[in-house]
């Protein structure tokens, strides 16, 4: 089934409303997608909600959509996993953006740090919000991450940190429940400063190694997240394991 998103506004069409795209949208699902007329697929908000449509009229200037009735969205995972990433340059980002898109994580936020290479401008975060969108049409999911923003208050603060041999699997298992939150901090290829380390200790942070190899900002924030998904539910089509309580 193919899957589009649609804006909140265009979305809230009452069943049987219609929606038109025009440009790049419409060139999408025209020449890219090679939907036809009469064609079904289903449309997100990005916001968790999804519903069916039907293509109707297209032509050069547009194509014509219209909604039908809500469709029950694949289910987020328990606990909000937030990457807070220095991010690589170029494509790499790119690919870390689609990634954490498609396994689940619920928040990517850009981090300048002492050694960043990359400082992204709006352009970039642009970039990497439509990214996003592409990606969750793909994968299935009905929320779409947001790129930047404040990261929630309450979480529990994981680092990766070479040197240390805290796994990330005690350091989410020695809570004594599951958190609604869980930030994930990924430091330059350059490592962490000292101070920056100091100021994650003194916050309550949980220093963590992130295995045995030396791998890649974006290898590094893809496994670690996964470890966290895995470990609080979110990969698991059942809910949250109960592991973290052992």
């Amino acid at each position: 089934m193919r899957r589009l998103h649609l804006e909140p506004d265009e979305f809230d069409q009452g069943e049987d409303g219609e929606v038109r795209l025009v440009g790049a949208r419409a060139r999408r699902l025209r020449e890219v997608l090679r939907i036809r007329s009469g064609a079904t697929l289903q449309v997100f908000d990005g916001s968790g909600r999804e519903r069916e449509a039907r293509v109707g009229a297209m032509t050069g200037s547009g194509v014509v959509l219209t909604l039908g009735a809500d469709v029950v969205a694949a289910p987020e995972p328990p606990v909000r996993i937030v990457l807070a990433c220095a991010f690589p340059k170029a494509s790499r980002g790119d690919w870390l953006v689609e990634k954490a898109t498609e396994i689940g994580v619920a928040q990517l936020v850009p981090t300048e740090t002492d050694r960043s290479v990359m400082r992204a401008g709006e352009g970039r975060y642009a970039r990497w919000q439509r990214i996003a969108v592409e990606a969750a049409e793909q994968c299935g999911r009905a929320l779409i991450p947001l790129v930047g923003g404040e990261v929630p208050d309450g979480a529990l603060h994981i680092v990766g940190d070479p040197d240390t041999e805290v796994s990330i699997r005690s350091a989410v298992t020695s809570q004594a429940s599951l958190p609604e939150a869980i930030v994930l901090h990924i430091g330059p290829e350059g490592g962490w400063t000292q101070s920056e380390l100091d100021a994650f200790d003194a916050q309550g942070a949980v220093r963590c190694s992130m295995g045995p190899r030396l791998m890649r900002i974006e290898t590094a924030a893809i496994v670690a997240a996964a470890q966290l998904l895995e470990l609080t539910g979110g990969l698991a089509p059942t809910g949250p394991s109960r592991s973290f309580l052992l």
